[in-house]
C-alpha cells in the first residue's frame, strides 16, 4: 500500500516536530533537577539529621548517609541510636525513591530518543511523497474514506488528534501525523502543497472551512474535499475552495429512501462506486496530457474490442458537468475525463496503456 512504511517500524509517529521537541526538553529538564535536588535533599538532611542525632564527625555522617542511601551497609560504622536507626529508614526510603524517579527519567529519556528517530524517519518518507492524498480526520467516517484509498491503491497521510486512533494506525504501519488537523504547520508537514488532493473530515464544521481555506492557499490545483455536518457550511466551504461538499446526514438520508423508492437505481449506484461485492465499476479516468487532440475519439480508442470497456460519460476539461452516452466519434482532448464501466483489470489495462 503507498501509504504504509513498508519494512519500517511501524511503532513511528509524527507530531509537529520542532514544538514538541522543545517541550519534551523543556519536561526533562525540569524533571532532573527535581531528582537532583531530591537527591541531594535526602544526602543533606541524613548528614545533618545525624550530626544532631548520633553527634558524628561530618564526614563520617554524610558516609554513613551515602551508603544508607545505596543500600551497600555500614557495618563497620558506629551503631546508631533508635531515633539514628529510623532516620536511616528515611534515608533510605528517601535514596529508594530517588532511584526509582532516576530510573524513570532514563527510560523516558531513552524512549523520547527512540520516538525523535522514528519521528525523523517517518518525516523523510513523507517528505518523499508527492501525488498523495491529505486525510484530515480518522473518525468514523475517515475510517471508510481510509478503506476506499486503500482498494483504490493510493497513498495518503492522515492527521488524527485522537491518541488511541493513532495507536490503532501505528500498528498498521500507516503515515500519521499527531495533532489539530487545522494547524497549518500540521498541514504544510503533510505535503499538502505536494498533494494530489486534501479530503476533511473532521467533525467540526469550523475547522474543516479553515483546513479547506488553508489548503488551497498553498495547493491551488488539488481537489478538496470536504465535509459538513450542517447544510448551510456547505456554501462557506465552496467559497474558500472546496471542490466538492459531502453533508453525512443528507446523502445517509436519501440514500434511504432511494433504497426504498429506487432500490435498482441504488444497485446502480454501488456498482459505479466499486462496492466490495461487485465485479464490475464505473471509474473516471483522466487523458493524459500525451493524447493527440486532433486524432483521438471514442472511436479511434476502441474501449470495447481492447479492452472489454463502455464508456459511460465523458466530462470536457473545466467544464461542470458530464456528456452522458456520447457518440463514437466524439473529440477527445487532454485533460478530458471518461467516466468508464468494465472490470478492475480491464481499467487497469487502458490506464497501463496511456502515454
Amino acid at each position: 500500500m503507498g501509504s504504509s512504511l513498508g519494512s519500517m517500524d511501524p511503532d513511528c509517529r509524527i507530531r509537529g516536530v520542532a514544538p514538541v521537541k522543545n517541550y519534551e526538553q523543556e519536561v526533562q529538564r525540569r524533571q532532573l533537577k527535581r531528582v537532583i535536588a531530591l537527591g541531594l535533599g535526602v544526602l543533606l538532611f541524613g548528614t545533618v539529621s545525624l550530626r544532631l542525632i548520633e553527634g558524628w564527625p561530618w564526614f563520617e555522617c554524610l558516609y554513613f548517609t551515602v551508603i544508607s542511601v545505596t543500600t551497600v551497609g555500614f557495618s563497620e560504622l558506629h551503631e546508631p541510636s533508635n531515633l539514628g536507626r529510623f532516620v536511616v529508614m528515611v534515608i533510605i526510603g528517601g535514596g529508594l525513591l530517588t532511584t526509582a524517579l532516576a530510573v524513570n527519567l532514563l527510560g523516558m529519556n531513552l524512549l523520547s530518543h527512540y520516538w525523535a528517530h522514528h519521528r525523523n524517519k517517518m518525516q523523510k518518507v513523507i517528505d518523499e511523497l508527492s501525488g498523495h492524498i491529505v486525510l484530515c480526520g480518522h473518525g468514523r467516517l475517515g475510517q471508510i474514506v481510509r478503506r476506499e484509498l486503500d482498494a483504490a491503491g493510493r497513498s495518503y497521510v492522515i492527521i488524527e488528534s485522537n491518541e488511541e486512533i493513532l495507536d490503532e494506525l501505528e500498528s498498521e504501519g500507516v503515515l500519521c501525523l499527531h495533532g489539530d488537523a487545522t494547524d497549518e504547520e500540521l498541514l504544510l508537514q503533510a505535503g499538502i502543497e505536494r498533494a494530489s488532493g486534501v479530503i476533511a473530515a473532521i467533525g467540526s464544521d469550523a475547522g474543516n472551512v479553515f483546513i479547506t481555506l488553508t489548503a488551497r492557499q498553498h495547493n491551488t490545483e488539488c481537489p478538496i474535499v470536504a465535509r459538513a455536518e450542517d447544510p448551510l457550511t456547505e456554501r462557506k466551504l465552496l467559497l474558500v475552495g472546496a471542490t466538492r461538499v459531502v453533508t453525512p446526514y443528507q446523502l445517509g438520508g436519501k440514500r434511504l429512501a432511494h433504497a426504498f423508492l429506487r432500490p435498482s437505481a441504488v444497485e446502480l449506484a454501488d456498482l459505479a462506486l466499486g462496492g466490495e461485492d461487485h465485479e464490475m465499476l464505473i471509474e473516471e479516468v483522466e487523458l493524459p496530457l500525451g493524447q493527440d487532440p486532433k486524432t483521438t475519439t471514442l472511436r479511434a480508442l476502441d474501449l470495447g474490442n481492447r479492452f472489454r470497456l463502455i464508456a459511460v460519460a465523458v466530462r470536457a476539461a473545466g467544464a461542470p458537468r458530464p456528456q452522458f452516452n456520447p457518440a463514437a466519434d466524439h473529440p477527445l482532448a487532454p485533460g478530458d475525463h471518461l467516466m468508464l464501466m468494465g472490470l478492475r483489470e480491464d481499467l487497469d489495462a487502458f490506464q497501463a496503456s496511456q502515454p
